[in-house]
């Protein structure tokens, strides 16, 4: 009835083939060579940061990206979020838990925090990729998802458009702490924050002002893609 489709060009696969179209798989570009030591952004081999972690102070410790934010990632991602293709989130769980899996090991979190959506883009959509992909990841790295933890109190608009000081405006005191969740977790000191696309890092900072507020000493982000150093 419903055939699966290659999470990044969309067709109908065939019947045994595996998750994605072989062809397809070697569109993907990943985050290698001199990286960034604090977003993970590929850089020139001279430097240690690239330009938005050079110029800006954030309050996370670092973050990593699974792949590039390229052609075939846009299409694909832009399905995941805006098409009700949820059934993406399979694959990408596997490619950031194939990719940084050691990262994760390392890092030993207490919690996986996906970055809320406010409720009525939530209703609208019907559902927060971020928050899948958390749960696809969870599955491999054996870390509770904090769904709840943080709640999107302020519809913003659009980052796309936005410099950087008019992203952080746009965020100001968007996010909450929800108390009753934190207690629950109250023993967590380290945290990965969960997102689809890594960008300046004004939502991850946004969101970790938060987290650090509430006893967070430890703040990470992975993020399934990321823009190119500019």
């Amino acid at each position: 009835m419903y055939p699966a489709r290659c999470p990044l060009c969309d067709r109908v696969l065939k019947m045994g083939q595996s998750q994605t179209c072989p062809e397809c798989l070697e569109r993907l570009q990943y985050p290698q060579g001199n990286l960034c030591c604090r977003c993970g952004k590929p850089i020139v081999e001279t430097e240690m940061f690239c330009k938005n972690c050079e110029e800006r102070e954030y309050t996370y410790i670092s973050g990593r990206a699974a792949t590039i934010y390229n052609g075939v990632m846009q299409e694909s991602v832009a399905r995941f979020k805006y098409s009700g293709r949820q059934e993406y989130g399979a694959f990408y769980g596997k490619l950031l838990w194939r990719r940084e899996g050691d990262w994760i090991r390392k890092i030993q979190p207490d919690l996986l925090v996906p970055v809320p959506l406010h409720p009525a883009r939530y209703r609208k959509r019907g559902y927060n990729q971020a928050q899948i992909l958390a749960e696809q990841l969870a599955g491999y790295v054996d870390v509770p998802v904090a769904d709840g933890l943080l709640v999107r109190k302020k519809k913003t608009q659009p980052q796309k458009d936005l410099s950087w000081r008019e992203r952080m405006q746009n965020l100001q005191h968007a996010f909450q702490m929800d108390v009753g969740v934190r207690r629950l977790y109250a023993y967590a000191k380290c945290a990965i924050i969960i997102d689809d696309i890594y960008t300046t890092g004004s939502t991850v900072e946004a969101c970790s002002r938060v987290l650090g507020e509430a006893g967070f000493d430890r703040i990470y982000f992975l993020s399934l893609c990321i823009g190119k150093d500019s």
